[in-house]
């Protein structure tokens, strides 16, 4: 979903040379409010009765949400695929940093050199970038920290407050959508866009209301995946699809040079991402192995299991008995 959304993206500042990226995130917030109100009227989703409190401490995500929105169509407006995505890179060792000072949760080594060789490849890339653009540049490492700390915020959120996706991205647009709208109006982007010459065009429309849907789709994966999982691997996962993506990006819009250098350091990005995905393969599997030898002889194995309660996606403990166990159990 993130790579459809960004050549979505790409092709409406591209091909249509949309140049209102703060209409585009305003679209996206209300598109995503009304459908999920009109999915809880529906009651195909529900979500957690309003609590004021809890709104006042969503206010914090909202904020580095829309800062990275915003980050994200500005630099996509002037940067290459390729080098965007390689730039988001970046994210993971933010996402690391502030894993530590906000969650005291630090990784272990393997998976900190695999997340700074992941990083490394992306600043060689970079330094071999032809279509270099130190703003599209600056606005690109930006969008990063600010994507790190959504994800983070995410996280210790789901953590402290119990929210279910739903609620969260309920609350999270609620807090964007005036603000946003402010930015439309202060930036001169609604006068602006009544000039624009493809604002009736269907195909445009189109594919304005496709992003729209995919950003709603995206942001929803991106709450589920750090809530089961952690924002270190929501953050290196939304890396992995940087590899299809720059090489799509390659041959996308006639926007790319390409140089041994650039493509050594996409390489080597690449391999970053591949070793982190293994290091987390093995310490899971690691960490399965310590319960069952721990628990599984004697008390049965407890491990988690992802069921459906209704609209939501709910982690419960599932145990596993031992074969002795189950003897016995078949015994009695």
């Amino acid at each position: 979903m993130s790579v459809a959304s960004v050549f979505i993206n790409k092709a409406i500042f591209k091909v249509y040379n949309f140049r209102y990226p703060f209409t585009l995130v305003l679209g996206q917030t209300i598109f995503t409010l009304v459908l999920l109100i009109a999915m809880r009227n529906l009651r195909l989703i529900r979500t957690s009765k309003f609590q004021f409190s809890v709104f006042k401490r969503v206010f914090l995500l909202s904020f580095a949400f829309l800062l990275k929105l915003l980050l994200d169509m500005s630099a996509l407006s002037v940067v290459n695929i390729p080098m965007y995505g390689v730039l988001k890179s970046s994210t993971t060792p933010f996402v690391l940093f502030l894993d530590y000072i906000m969650r005291d949760k630090r990784a272990a080594p393997r998976i900190q050199m695999a997340v700074y060789l992941t990083a490394g490849g992306g600043l060689i890339a970079g330094i071999g970038d032809l279509t270099f653009d130190f703003a599209g540049y600056i606005l690109a490492l930006s969008s990063a920290m600010a994507t790190a700390a959504y994800v983070v915020i995410v996280g210790k959120l789901g953590e402290e407050l119990q929210l279910d996706s739903f609620t969260l991205l309920l609350y999270n647009n609620c807090w964007s959508l005036p603000f946003s709208l402010l930015l439309v109006l202060v930036n001169g982007e609604a006068m602006a866009l009544a000039q624009f010459p493809h604002l009736r065009e269907r195909l445009f429309i189109f594919c304005f209301l496709l992003s729209c849907a995919s950003a709603f789709v995206l942001n929803l994966a991106t709450y589920l995946c750090t809530l089961v999982n952690d924002s270190l691997t929501t953050s290196i996962v939304g890396r992995t699809k940087s590899i299809i993506q720059g090489v799509g990006g390659l041959f996308a819009f006639n926007d790319v040079l390409i140089n041994p250098t650039n493509l050594f350091g996409l390489l080597i990005n690449s391999t970053g991402i591949g070793w982190y995905a293994y290091e987390k393969y093995l310490e899971g599997k690691r960490r399965m192995m310590s319960q069952a030898h721990k628990h599984g002889l004697l008390h049965g194995a407890e491990t988690l299991s992802l069921t459906r309660d209704g609209s939501q996606l709910v982690l419960s403990p599932k145990a596993i008995m031992s074969s002795r166990e189950h003897g016995s159990a078949n015994n009695v």
